[in-house]
């Protein structure tokens, strides 16, 4: 929220409680017209205007913005006493219809106290008072009138109770949902990374006792790879980064190559280096090609409708999408695009994998 608007608010609020200072008219009159004698007729008129000023200087406490929570109970638990020794002063030059007044008590505690606490409360403050006055009064409209009032002032209550839940749930939806994109980036960017690492590490073990040089060339380009990694990280956690399908298709290469998996790829050169979708599904489905497949060919070719990734290894075997191919589902999805996970060759002996993007 803007701060600007947080003054707005508290006089917007300050307006709605002071409207129903016009019904004070009501004890005012009957003062005025009563047989109570000069003093409480005077105390009364002098009780009922400090209700009043209670009342607004209540309000006003509870929708200041930035008060600290210890300092506006105290004011409010003060409002409410004011309100009810001022109730009290006016009582007797008032009569019955010092009822009035039980609305305006039920309203601070019903919008200071938790939902159920307050309304009940709030309630009782109206209707025991209201039900002794109508007794003396002989007519039901010193507890229908206030009572009309509290019923009011529980609606709004519920109202305001139901805008804060549903603005919570939007809040907390919102923060479910950066976390899992959050999370599936990093999934996308660490299985990738590591998967590589992995590879070239082995093949470094591998070349120390054959070939020095080249071992010590895979470990420079391991120690590449880990602070291109660290970097993508960073910019993946703070919601920075976009991939670039030129680089992952260099990435792809390398890692295919990493892998003794022959790359075959033919991608149309007027696709954007920002296709983020077609980035993702390239990272993804290598990492997976050189995890799990046991190819020697992986084919790779993209359209601007279409990106589709072959291999000739084991298959996927009916297993379970993982949380990467499940990310990139979500991904695909709210680009508009679908994706398709089936066996290149579904009657051969190494039925391998084909993962096709299609928009």
């Amino acid at each position: 929220m803007d701060p600007a608007d947080k003054p707005k608010r508290s006089l917007a609020g300050l307006f709605y409680a002071s409207v129903w200072l016009v019904f004070l008219g009501t004890p005012l009159a009957s003062a005025i017209a009563g047989q109570a004698g000069p003093f409480w007729t005077s105390v009364s008129i002098a009780a009922t205007l400090a209700f009043a000023a209670a009342y607004i200087w209540l309000f006003w406490t509870l929708s200041a913005p930035g008060d600290p929570a210890t300092h506006q109970n105290r004011r409010v638990r003060l409002g409410i006493v004011l309100l009810v020794v001022c109730a009290g002063l006016a009582a007797p030059g008032v009569g019955p219809w010092a009822s009035v007044f039980t609305p305006f008590i039920a309203a601070a505690l019903i919008f200071s106290l938790p939902l159920v606490p307050g309304i009940t409360a709030g309630t009782l403050v109206w209707l025991i008072p209201s039900a002794v006055a109508a007794q003396f009064s002989g007519t039901l409209w010193t507890l229908l009138g206030p009572g009309f009032g509290v019923a009011v002032i529980v609606f709004a209550r519920l109202m305001e109770h139901n805008e804060r839940r549903a603005h919570e749930a939007q809040h907390h939806l919102r923060v479910v949902s950066e976390r899992a994109a959050i999370a599936r980036d990093v999934h996308d960017v660490l299985g990738h990374t590591l998967t590589v690492l992995s590879i070239k590490a082995q093949l470094a073990r591998r070349l120390v006792d054959r070939d020095l040089d080249a071992a010590r060339a895979e470990l420079d380009s391991i120690d590449e790879l880990a602070r291109e990694s660290l970097t993508q990280i960073r910019s993946t956690v703070t919601g920075l980064r976009t991939p670039s399908l030129a680089t992952e298709i260099a990435a792809a290469r390398a890692a295919l190559r990493a892998a003794g998996i022959n790359p075959d790829i033919d991608v149309d050169p007027l696709l954007p280096d920002a296709d983020n979708l077609f980035a993702w599904t390239l990272r993804e489905g290598v990492t997976n090609t050189v995890r799990h497949s046991s190819a020697a060919t992986c084919r790779i070719t993209a359209t601007a409708a279409k990106l589709t990734i072959s291999d000739d290894g084991a298959g996927c075997g009916g297993a379970e999408p993982g949380n990467g191919l499940t990310g990139l589902r979500e991904r695909a999805r709210a680009a508009g695009a679908r994706v398709e996970v089936r066996p290149t060759h579904p009657d051969g002996a190494r039925p391998g994998t084909t993962l096709e993007v299609t928009r």
